[in-house]
């Protein structure tokens, strides 16, 4: 049975994305959002099509760029088995082809990646309400601008060997310590260490600890 946004049971999401970092962080999101729980995470489109034939969720939030099996032909063959399955497309960028496709195969919205956590609760609920969504990248620009970047956003920015010093930084290692351990130059940890002072806008070397602490990076 199809839950609504005024069901006391949660709505069941499925993650659909191989970037595992952005899959955890919108789970994270999505598990504060009152009526709405994660009950799965998957990488492509051919494990999504498995684990619906033992599940029945009501949202599946679809990457669209995946290995194995694109999010266009996942979606294409989930509507035609579970055609009241809301589907909502997520990507990092918006093709022209993108909306006919979703007009013509009734998928009902696109976020981009970029998607603040304020905007993402706004959109799960007008979707699970029956409104159509599409918010492309182009239009989140005046917003992100104006608005704050979250932990979640500047997780997302970090590449996995910024995360890697990240944690030696927060377990208290020197650069020429990291340097010795990554088998990297100094100069190349200090490029390093400045980039991820720059994305999480970090102040000092406490920011860094606080922000490992909270994101799970680094457990004391």
């Amino acid at each position: 049975m199809q839950r609504s946004i005024d069901s006391e049971i949660p709505i069941r999401v499925v993650i659909t994305d191989d970037h595992s970092l952005f899959a955890d962080g919108l789970e994270q999101i999505i598990n504060q959002i009152s009526g709405f729980r994660v009950v799965a995470k998957v990488n492509n489109g051919r494990e999504l099509l498995q684990i619906l034939n033992g599940m029945q969720p009501d949202l599946i939030l679809l990457d669209i760029n995946m290995p194995e099996m694109d999010g266009l032909e996942s979606a294409m063959m989930i509507k035609r088995k579970f055609n009241k399955l809301k589907i909502i497309f997520v990507s990092t960028h918006f093709e022209a082809g993108y909306k006919n496709f979703i007009r013509e195969n009734n998928i009902e919205g696109f976020i981009a990646k970029n998607i603040t956590a304020v905007e993402l609760k706004e959109v799960l609920k007008q979707v699970m309400s029956g409104i159509k969504v599409l918010v492309t990248p182009t239009e989140l620009q005046s917003n992100i601008r104006q608005a704050p970047e979250t932990d979640f956003m500047k997780m997302h920015k970090l590449t996995k060997t910024e995360i890697e010093i990240i944690q030696l930084i927060a377990e208290g290692y020197s650069t020429k310590l990291i340097a010795d351990k990554r088998g990297l130059s100094h100069l190349t940890v200090e490029s390093h260490r400045k980039n991820i002072f720059r994305k999480l806008h970090a102040k000092n070397m406490a920011d860094v600890v606080a922000f490992a602490v909270v994101q799970g990076i680094y457990k004391k």
